[in-house]
């Protein structure tokens, strides 16, 4: 095992964690969630198996959090029948058994994409490997995950704290592409080095349609493209409800201008879904009950505003021209290209393991794909992706607890904008998922929308949360 500086520095932020208040360990554990292209350690034993400081703070997150028993009492509750969590651990409990089954039983009677191959062109017979191992461990990481962070979300304060490190999370994120980019047009990109020492392929200094693709701390631009739109997502939702700070609008903002200048085709795809669900969402709330002044500056501006400049650059040739250019490069011709053609082929390998293996799927760790919606009936088969469709489900269309008008209490616009973040998430893991996991922050956020908040006496809650939150909002409102 190989320890690394940030390891270290991980572990002793960690062993600090157990004497400090429990909102010191969800803070760095979501900051955390960041370091993407980080190694805390390196476990050679088995292939050279990265463990993130994520997952190592995960540990300590668990067991601080899980000391208290009111946090341990509703993170059972979490997993109980008839809560999304029950259908996640039903998913990671079937999951686990096809991950050391379907390899062995269905051996040698289909060709894989192997998750972790020596070449992404290189297909494989299925047989068992230690992404099998690998990749059921994360799965059950991201169960404890959603199980702890749920029950903290269900105590006094919890809900609170978990607004304000979504904050701390989305502002470290703009940071951290900032200084990507001065380091980049400085050379000084080794400065980097301490978070980017992972062992995968590090794609931070390429350019595309003369800009710098913005990695920040990830390993390449579809990386930090889909977790910056996430934050987004749950900032813009937040802006649309009318409960927002100053600070947050340009959270939203320059998330928002970092994903237009990102030159990720998975950020553009997501945004644009993402705006549609958006309109549509806020249209139907407007044609059903009074909506929220942001609401209605949205449905006017949107339109107005795309009608605008498609003219603009219509009327301008060399303006027409760079950004036909910029949609053929990123978008038209993405699968054409030899990452597109690659892409589509793991795909369609993808349903062909689905359909080898009689529906029971190949098991979790041995597909590699480019999407969720092809990885999961593939390495779940049909009672797997049942499960996990279901857990979907319930965390994008359980039950809303707020609506009275504009009348919108702020934990339940908290609530919404998680959701709307594991919506985000899930739209890129559906564009370029390689894998079945969507990593731990669908999970926290997941958890974070699932979540009952417990609610103080009317008069203050709202207000209190606010204050806490920095939330600016309008007087009349409460």
């Amino acid at each position: 095992m190989t320890v690394e500086f940030v390891g270290i520095f991980s572990l002793l932020i960690g062993i600090l964690s157990l004497y400090c208040r429990q909102s010191f360990i969800v803070y760095m554990f979501f900051c955390a969630t960041l370091l993407g292209a980080a190694a805390a350690f390196v476990l050679d034993n088995l292939g050279g198996t990265n463990i993130s400081p994520a997952h190592l703070l995960l540990g300590f997150l668990t067991v601080r959090l899980l000391r208290t028993p009111q946090i341990a009492r509703n993170a059972v509750q979490g997993l109980a029948f008839g809560n999304p969590g029950f259908w996640f651990l039903l998913t990671v409990i079937y999951s686990s058994f096809a991950a050391y089954l379907m390899p062995r039983i269905f051996a040698g009677q289909t060709m894989i994409f192997a998750v972790r191959a020596q070449s992404a062109y290189s297909i494989l017979p299925l047989a068992p490997s230690m992404s099998n191992v690998t990749q059921s461990i994360y799965f059950a990481g991201d169960l404890i995950c959603f199980a702890v962070i749920y029950g903290y979300a269900g105590t006094q304060g919890g809900y609170r704290v978990l607004g304000k490190a979504a904050i701390t999370c989305a502002t470290l994120n703009l940071v951290f592409a900032a200084l990507d980019l001065i380091t980049y047009f400085t050379n000084t990109a080794e400065l980097f080095a301490p978070i980017r020492n992972a062992n995968y392929s590090m794609l931070n200094d390429a350019e595309l349609a003369g800009f710098k693709r913005i990695v920040g701390s990830f390993v390449e631009a579809s990386s930090f493209g889909g977790m910056t739109l996430g934050y987004f997502a749950f900032f813009g939702k937040m802006w649309l409800l009318d409960t927002y700070s100053r600070f947050a609008g340009v959270l939203a903002l320059l998330s928002l201008t970092a994903l237009l200048f990102s030159t990720s085709t998975t950020a553009y795809v997501g945004l644009s879904a993402l705006f549609v669900l958006f309109y549509l969402e806020t249209l139907f709330q407007a044609l059903r009950k009074p909506i929220t002044p942001h609401m209605g500056f949205f449905l006017v501006a949107v339109p107005l505003i795309a009608s605008i400049t498609v003219i603009a650059i219509a009327l301008n040739d060399s303006y027409s021209a760079y950004l036909q250019d910029l949609i053929d490069t990123m978008v038209l011709n993405k699968m054409s290209t030899d990452s597109g053609v690659e892409r589509s082929s793991w795909n369609r390998q993808a349903m062909q393991n689905f359909i080898d293996t009689f529906g029971f799927g190949a098991g979790n760790g041995s597909v590699r794909a480019s999407s969720i919606l092809f990885g999961i009936p593939a390495s779940l088969g049909i009672v797997g992706a049942f499960f996990f469709s279901v857990f979907f489900i319930k965390v994008f269309f359980g039950n809303r607890n707020g609506g009275r008008g504009e009348l919108v209490p702020v934990d339940e616009v908290l609530h919404q904008s998680a959701r709307y973040a594991c919506v985000a998430w899930f739209i890129t893991a559906a564009t370029s998922g390689a894998v079945i996991d969507l990593g731990l922050p669908f999970f926290a956020f997941a958890a974070f929308a699932s979540a009952q908040p417990v609610r103080q006496s009317p008069d203050n809650n709202d207000l209190l949360l606010v204050s806490s939150l920095g939330l600016r909002a309008d007087p009349k409102t409460y």
